[in-house]
């Protein structure tokens, strides 16, 4: 459309061959088609577009446009913590706010993309903040307090729970630790809790019972790597949606499937991952048919070269999660994925420090969340004291009793703080340097955009003066170096040695029935995985589009 006066009608309608039409508009102004000119264009846009040159405007983002200038910008080095990849971005701030989150590129992690989560879910990160410690009172009402009073309260907790409960049976003290814990946090709440509670018990969000094992990394690492899963010719997913969990391997699968002509089977839901997929079936038995030889794509293992086996760690925390564990495992040996040049056994996590907590040795020796001696019904019936730590997607917490006292330490107020009786203010990783360790091993650091807000404090600095801050605590301060010291060593990958591993384990030899219950989707909605994702406006809408198909609304 072309808005011209109309003393130049005849001219252009001699000129361009115009049809005009009379429109009400503003004083001499008329409404011009020109239908030369749109034929013309349209035949040039049909020609472009056969020839595969068809040209579009600049990919801009949309929350950024027009909210600032590059050169007002601080750009910081980070890792993104919303999936289990660790992808490389940069994070440009302005003041004591994020503008945008680019990707940075590392052919070994993400190569040079993020995902739609990782780039637009920053808005999440300055709303619904916890900015100042708060307590409980009697009435159920959370007020504002200082840090002074907030460690006084919970030593006279602590003091109160041992005087009552110490000639009657005691009580017991719960900590739950969440997936976007640091490495540093973890080893100061590790020597506090367990210093005030030796008979204490520290369970991970993201790994619930005793599986996967531990005593070996490669049992709970993505062995392949990110890079080396390309190189795959047949693939099994077990229980796991690689595009909603970490959607930067499953583009890693996808440039298997075009370019190595991959074979790419699954058992569990149906989805849509963007490329060719055998489903094999929906529930564990499936697994056990493949575990014991008796399914045709054992055929296709047979004859892989680098066959790999993808288990999600969602699968894994079923009631059945230990048969479904061993049955994989067990597929990988007979499928010989395990071997000195190819190790193709791969547990997929969500937890963006899954893997560093228990490189350091967080690991439940009971199953579930809870310990051995609890009713079934009740799992949480003698807990009178329970830690959150950033941990707030944790079932049966509606099951505490209401002398339980809760502490909750994070930097969003999500369920987690709705039900605890202190709220310690923490720091996100745009806050803090810090230490994370991705599915795969690698060792990786996210760095100071800005300070967190008002009277928050990185979690580490919380935990270290956490009750007393001036006492020196008569237990050794077990660092990285002794813990695990291969966390020292930054963008590296610490693989497992197969050949240490004892040949006849009874961990395969002994497998239990198996459960007819279908494998469910891991994560039922991508853009709200976590309390910043939450807490996001853009995830909100990108929810409701999903859903609704309204992003206007």
């Amino acid at each position: 459309m072309k808005f011209l006066k109309s003393s130049s009608k005849s001219l252009l309608c001699s000129f361009l061959g115009t049809r005009w039409k009379p429109t009400r508009c503003f004083g001499s102004v008329r409404q011009i088609e020109n239908e030369v000119e749109r034929d013309c264009v349209k035949d040039e846009k049909r020609r472009l577009f056969q020839n595969g040159l068809i040209p579009v405007g600049a990919l801009t983002s949309k929350p950024y446009a027009f909210t600032a200038r590059s050169w007002e910008l601080k750009s910081t080095a980070s890792v993104d913590v919303l999936d289990g990849v660790g992808s490389n971005i940069r994070v440009d701030t302005r003041g004591y706010e994020v503008m945008r989150i680019l990707p940075v590129l590392n052919e070994n992690v993400n190569e040079e993309w993020i995902s739609d989560k990782t780039r637009f879910a920053y808005d999440g990160l300055k709303r619904q903040r916890l900015s100042v410690p708060f307590v409980r009172l009697d009435e159920g009402q959370l007020v504002p307090t200082t840090w002074e009073k907030a460690r006084a309260i919970l030593k006279n907790e602590i003091i109160r729970l041992e005087r009552e409960y110490l000639g009657n049976g005691g009580f017991e003290a719960q900590a739950i630790i969440g997936p976007q814990v640091e490495v540093e946090a973890l080893l100061q709440f590790r020597r506090q809790f367990l210093y005030w509670f030796p008979g204490g018990s520290i369970h991970l969000q993201e790994r619930r019972g005793g599986v996967p094992r531990t005593d070996f990394r490669e049992d709970y690492l993505l062995n392949s790597t990110l890079s080396g899963i390309e190189t795959a010719d047949v693939i099994l997913l077990v229980g796991t949606n690689p595009r909603t969990e970490a959607p930067l391997l499953n583009t890693r699968i996808r440039k298997a499937v075009l370019y190595n002509q991959a074979l790419v089977a699954s058992v569990g839901c149906y989805e849509n991952l963007t490329y060719p997929v055998e489903h094999l079936g929906i529930s564990p038995k499936t697994l056990r048919e493949i575990a014991e030889g008796r399914h045709p794509f054992c055929v296709q293992l047979a004859l892989a070269k680098r066959p790999a086996i993808l288990v999600g760690n969602r699968a894994l925390q079923r009631e059945d999660g230990e048969n479904i564990y061993r049955m994989v495992k067990c597929i990988a040996e007979n499928s010989h994925m395990i071997r000195e040049d190819w190790n193709g056994f791969n547990v997929v996590h969500t937890g963006a420090n899954t893997v560093g907590a228990l490189d350091i040795g967080f690991d439940s020796k009971y199953r579930g969340l809870r310990t051995i001696d609890c009713e079934r019904g009740n799992p949480w019936r003698r807990t009178k004291f329970l830690y959150l730590l950033n941990a707030d997607d944790v079932d049966g917490l509606d099951q505490l009793s209401q002398d339980c006292f809760v502490v909750y330490q994070g930097h969003h107020g999500d369920y987690g703080a709705s039900i605890a009786n202190l709220i310690l203010p923490g720091a996100a990783y745009t806050e803090k340097n810090a230490t994370f360790v991705n599915m795969e091993g690698r060792v990786q650091h996210t760095n100071l955009a800005f300070l967190p807000p008002y009277q928050a404090k990185e979690d580490a600095e919380i935990l270290h003066d956490l009750i007393f801050p001036d006492i020196v605590l008569d237990i050794p301060q077990m660092g990285v170096e002794i813990l695990g010291p291969h966390l020292l060593r930054s963008h590296q990958v610490q693989t497992g040695d197969p050949s240490v591993r004892p040949r006849d384990n009874m961990l395969q030899r002994q497998q239990g029935e198996c459960s007819t219950v279908p494998l469910g989707p891991p994560i039922e909605n991508f853009y709200m995985t976590d309390p910043i994702t939450r807490s996001s406006k853009t995830m909100a809408k990108c929810t409701r589009v999903q859903q609704l198909f309204n992003f206007e609304g």
